[in-house]
């Protein structure tokens, strides 16, 4: 089940079962010994970085004045 929303392109705009599911589908896979919190922090901070890199590889790079 895919835990993104193609329209939200803000983390603290997604949806809280959304968050929840990733948070699920992590601590089925992980044996983490941190808080839900912090999860959640990071995967806003990768989600912002995903963004970003798709930014850099698709949108026009060299823009001249001319």
């Amino acid at each position: 089940m895919p835990i993104c929303c193609p329209s939200t392109t803000n983390w603290h705009h997604m949806p809280d079962s959304n968050k929840n599911q990733a948070l699920d589908n992590i601590k089925e896979i992980f044996a983490l010994e941190v808080s839900n919190d912090y999860i959640k922090k990071a995967l806003g901070k990768n989600w912002r970085d995903h963004k970003s890199t798709l930014k850099k590889q698709y949108f026009k790079k060299d823009i001249s004045l001319e």
